[in-house]
């Protein structure tokens, strides 16, 4: 299962963000793929279950991924 996130960059404010509104850029939101579900409507793509070890999964990474994006990934002032 591959988990995905879209990262962006603010110019007025001179940093870097994690996307918390999924339906940007995901197509209803899914930002979930499961190749084992390929072959099914979306094509693999899903929203996990509310209460579901995938939406725990996804909470906790999008999390670690906001926490440490700011810090770690310098930007064109910095650089």
């Amino acid at each position: 299962m591959e988990f995905h996130y879209v990262v962006g960059y603010d110019s007025e404010d001179d940093k870097w963000f994690v996307e918390s509104d999924w339906l940007s850029y995901f197509p209803d939101g899914r930002n979930i793929y499961d190749g084992d579900r390929d072959g099914y409507i979306g094509a693999g793509w899903i929203v996990p279950k509310e209460g579901s070890a995938e939406e725990a999964l996804d909470s906790t990474l999008f999390h670690i991924l906001e926490s440490c994006v700011p810090g770690i990934l310098p930007t064109p002032l910095e650089a």
